[in-house]
């Protein structure tokens, strides 16, 4: 049984025609400044399905009847990656972090496939567990959803540093890199970050959260679980506990969103329990519109 949504193709078609409106988001390449240059076509290459209709070099077709596509220079090699974290924090919630993880990376992909960008995946916890190498054109997006309908969580803790030199030592294209985790791991996000950053991987932040660790609901005797250790505890939750709690939790996101400005480095929070609509918009950088009902 797939666990992704049944109607998520539908709607990753609306947020890409939403999204290209805005040519910024999760995996558009840096801006450069100064004024835009003009396309400059460099080769062809046949046509592939999922290719831009706009690109096809209608002049050559008229006169030898067969399809083939422009590439513009600076474009034709133009990749995007994935850093999916499927450690077992990322089980927590109901619908999980993992499960709203699945949706955002399908429409990341979705959309710089769209866009004619090769993308890559990598699942990782305490290591790379599974991937996609680079692929290309709409009609690869089954092989994505294939992919990341496959990811379960890992009984292990996530180690974003371990992800990025995988993904370093393969020795790609350098491109936007976008991270999307729920680990809580500050010193592994940064490292890992700034991995990427130094290896021109242009890193991009997505953190996942669930309703209850923003602001628990919980007061007397309670079992807590840790789900990295496995490890539970009985403890007594006071209102002066829950304080000091959202205190430690706001000062955790603060220093994060502070580290990511002084990067440089786009980031964005998203409850896992959000509508889809809701989070795939607001993770794909698009702002001010209305959300979808349950």
């Amino acid at each position: 049984m797939s666990h992704l949504h049944p109607k998520l193709l539908e709607r990753l078609q609306y947020v890409w025609l939403v999204w290209r409106r805005l040519r910024d988001g999760l995996t558009a390449s840096p801006r450069h400044r100064g004024p835009p240059a003009e396309p400059q076509w460099t080769t062809s290459r046949d046509y592939c399905p999922g290719d831009d209709y706009r690109d096809v070099d209608w002049a050559f077709c008229a006169r030898q009847d067969e399809l083939l596509t422009r590439q513009c220079q600076g474009e034709i090699d133009s990749h995007a990656y994935l850093l999916l974290d499927c450690s077992c924090a990322m089980a927590v919630g109901e619908p999980s972090k993992l499960a709203a993880a699945r949706s955002v990376a399908a429409a990341a992909a979705y959309c710089a496939l769209a866009e004619s960008q090769r993308v890559g995946i990598y699942a990782f916890a305490e290591r790379v567990v599974a991937g996609l190498v680079a692929v290309r054109g709409r009609s690869r997006f089954a092989k994505v959803l294939n992919l990341l309908d496959a990811i379960s969580p890992q009984p292990a803790a996530a180690d974003l540093p371990v992800a990025a030199r995988a993904l370093v030592r393969q020795r790609q294209r350098p491109g936007p890199t976008v991270v999307i985790s729920g680990t809580y791991d500050l010193p592994g996000l940064q490292r890992g970050l700034e991995n990427l950053s130094y290896h021109g991987y242009c890193p991009r932040l997505v953190r996942l959260y669930d309703a209850q660790e923003a602001a628990p609901d919980m007061l007397g005797d309670v079992e807590l679980f840790d789900v990295e250790t496995g490890q539970a505890r009985l403890v007594t939750v006071t209102e002066r506990d829950l304080k000091y709690y959202s205190q430690l939790y706001a000062e955790f996101c603060d220093h994060l969103r502070r580290y990511c400005a002084r990067r440089a480095i786009p980031y964005v929070e998203l409850c896992a329990g959000w509508p889809e609509r809701e989070l795939l918009l607001r993770a794909m950088g698009v702002r001010g519109l209305p959300a979808e009902k349950r």
